[in-house]
């Protein structure tokens, strides 16, 4: 499996909407018994707590407190009733209270009585506007979040009870955590592969971070912070990934082991990052990996205009197809039952594989046409100029340097790594560079690296990704690690930090 530890977030942004509430029982007590004298709240790194919709006229308050507690109260002021007191219900560590009945546009004022570690603890007072889309400051819901909506486009094939969903993220920076149902992040635990509800698979046990489209009722709120966001989508399964004992990582599918749970596995993803008023929304649907089956999304924010779809329309049936019609015999055997592997994933193409030498008389061919006339490459404002001497480019950037760069190998080139991916900052961005400019087949004419009529249209390119970006809407795919060079690729940024109006995701077939 591939692992992902809180130090390292492989992605890019959303979601707030209408969500299901868990069927919630809660106990209502006096508070005047055995609450009176209760503390001033502690800092509120004691807790995160917020309100999700639930239906018209129906909210979920919900609190999670950072050290476990033995209980948890909540207050609120009735629009009828004037104050109402209810024991939580605990749910997995976060405590929850329905409450029904209340009027569109009604300010709900509520308050917070806990334990911790013996004494209780009262917490400021919180609004929440009915109708607002959601309230609270950590899970999901609150200002700056939004929906994320999910639309079975399987035409029949997947009903809503068989799409599973995984949304892991950090929602703290350097802490890993998964959604639940009703949009609520809670951090990943290893402990949950033993709890009631684990999933099992070849002997093994997992944690159950998944819920189906039926289960959330077809939309969830994005949390307002999330870096490193991956939103799985399974067909007929959940995934099985696993958590590191330490609670610091987890590990996504892996495509070169053929022991992994997920091998046999419909699944796609969509990638995002999204901090409300610091870090603009961006995100995008990928192939880096692998294609599963077609998904699309649809990012919208009313207040800018902004309103683009990306993805794959076609049906599964008619990529497949294409693939295998359109590729050469190396791509070929990367297409299998459940999914076309991307080159940088497969042990093909990968060092020790019988295509592992793919690229390599190209790059030859490249590096030995830079050694006899100069290198220069104006981009963005900025120019590389350099000459290559050996098995070394040495190059300037505006003048300044001077910088090198290693010839690559061909499983650098696929996987956008080793030589490509290393360095000073100048190097890098050479490197990313050239990883496109060899995978759109145009490493031997700089002029044309910013021409995208001129990709993919020599004999020696990587026709995985070629093929990815005459299926993909408006030519667009994210094929390999530096396909957003030149804005080829599917992802969507907005201009401002701003929440979008939604993100609807399509789930084909």
């Amino acid at each position: 499996m591939t692992t992902h530890s809180a130090a390292r977030s492989g992605a890019l942004g959303p979601g707030a909407g209408r969500l299901v509430t868990a069927v919630l029982t809660a106990l209502l007590t006096v508070l005047a018994l055995g609450l009176a004298g209760a503390a001033p709240a502690r800092a509120a790194a004691d807790y995160t707590q917020g309100v999700t919709p639930a239906g018209t006229g129906s909210v979920q308050i919900w609190f999670k407190p950072a050290t476990p507690a033995s209980l948890v109260d909540v207050h609120y002021l009735s629009p009828t009733a004037g104050q109402q007191n209810f024991r939580m219900t605990n749910n997995a560590g976060t405590w929850q209270q329905s409450v029904s009945g209340l009027p569109g546009g009604f300010t709900l004022e509520y308050w917070f009585t806990y334990e911790k570690s013996g004494p209780l603890y009262d917490t400021p007072h919180f609004t929440y506007t009915v109708g607002s889309g959601g309230g609270g400051d950590g899970g999901g819901g609150g200002t700056g979040s939004f929906p994320i909506s999910f639309q079975n486009n399987t035409r029949g094939t997947y009903g809503n009870s068989q799409i599973y969903v995984t949304v892991l993220g950090q929602v703290t920076p350097g802490q890993w955590s998964y959604m639940k149902s009703d949009g609520t992040m809670t951090h990943i635990n290893h402990l949950d592969a033993t709890t009631p509800g684990h999933l099992t698979k070849n002997g093994v046990n997992y944690p159950n971070m998944s819920f189906t489209l039926a289960q959330s009722g077809g939309s969830v709120p994005s949390p307002t912070s999330i870096r490193g966001g991956r939103i799985y989508v399974s067909l007929g399964s959940p995934l099985y990934i696993p958590v590191s004992p330490d609670d610091q990582g987890w590990g996504g599918p892996d495509l070169r082991n053929p022991n992994d749970p997920n091998t046999d596995v419909y699944y796609d993803w969509y990638e995002y990052t999204y901090v409300f008023g610091q870090v603009s929304f961006g995100g995008n649907t990928t192939q880096v990996d692998q294609f599963g089956f077609p998904m699309t999304s649809r990012l919208t924010q009313t207040s800018s205009g902004y309103d683009t779809t990306r993805g794959i329309t076609l049906t599964r049936a008619q990529v497949m197809s294409q693939y295998a019609a359109s590729v050469g015999a190396a791509f070929r055997p990367l297409q299998n039952t459940y999914r076309i592997v991307a080159p940088r994933s497969s042990s093909l193409f990968l060092a020790g594989g019988s295509q592992a030498n793919y690229l390599q008389a190209y790059v030859d061919q490249t590096w030995s046409y830079y050694a006899a006339h100069p290198f220069k490459l104006t981009r963005l404002g900025e120019t590389f100029s350099g000459q290559v001497s050996g098995n070394t480019l040495t190059f300037t950037k505006n003048g300044a340097g001077p910088y090198t760069l290693a010839k690559p190998s061909s499983p650098d080139v696929v996987a956008c790594a080793g030589a490509l991916a290393s360095g000073s900052d100048p190097e890098k961005q050479l490197g990313a560079e050239f990883c496109a400019a060899f995978n759109r087949g145009v490493a031997l004419d700089t002029s044309a690296w910013y021409t995208p009529s001129a990709y993919y249209t020599g004999g020696i390119k990587n026709d995985y990704a070629a093929f990815l970006h005459t299926v993909g809407l408006d030519k667009r795919a994210y094929a390999f690690p530096y396909d957003d060079i030149n804005d080829q690729s599917s992802v969507q940024i907005l201009g401002n930090a701003n929440p979008p109006t939604g993100l609807t995701l399509g789930i084909g077939w």
